[in-house]
């Protein structure tokens, strides 16, 4: 499999998100976009990242970014989770058909998915799934690997990050960077 890489045209693509919006990713053209696939509306890691994600919410809505989240779990579903209806204003899709994540080259590694067990505490985990009131997809792959990608004004791929392990996301220090809010102690994002 041919993973995407830095200096190509993001793939276009239209989804409806948890709320019904139609979504097509080049009517984001002209902003700087984020695109995070994601695992299943259960897991633990993929939700402790999108909760890192939203502390910087009104950072991010102020520096102009356009965030576009993906999960392998149904529209349904994510509508259901408390959890996930905290996401608005950006784009929640559920995508369990995967042909999106399949665009974009996301990987299915059962290899990565037990190295992620072995190198991660298992107890943790389901402490995490608990505490964030988080419920099992069943109908949601075990091995599907997380994905980042940064998209330009111009639509092109500035940085394509795919996951070694399960809880593998680019940087929140990059994403920060990348979105132009990763000045110390700033109130309002860098402007360029």
């Amino acid at each position: 499999m041919t993973k995407l890489l830095a200096g190509m045209q993001a793939i276009d693509f239209e989804a409806t998100d948890i709320h019904g919006n139609k979504i097509k990713l080049s009517d984001y053209k002209g902003k700087k976009i984020i695109l995070g696939f994601y695992r299943h509306k259960g897991c633990p890691f993929c939700n402790k990242r999108v909760h890192q994600i939203m502390a910087q919410n009104l950072r991010l809505k102020q520096s102009g970014v356009q965030l576009v989240f993906l999960f392998e779990s149904a529209n349904e579903k994510l509508k259901a989770s408390v959890f996930h209806q905290g996401i608005s204003p950006w784009p929640l899709i559920g995508n369990p058909e995967k042909d999106i994540y399949q665009l974009y080259k996301v990987e299915f590694s059962t290899r990565k998915m037990l190295n992620t067990i072995l190198r991660m505490n298992p107890l943790e985990m389901i402490k995490t799934t608990r505490e964030l009131g988080l419920t099992n997809d069943s109908d949601a792959s075990l091995n599907l690997v997380p994905a980042d990608f940064f998209i330009n004004e111009d639509f092109i791929i500035v940085k394509a990050h795919y996951g070694e392990h399960l809880d593998d996301h680019v940087s929140l220090e990059e994403l920060k960077k990348f979105a132009g809010i990763d000045g110390l102690f700033s109130g309002n994002p860098k402007r360029k």
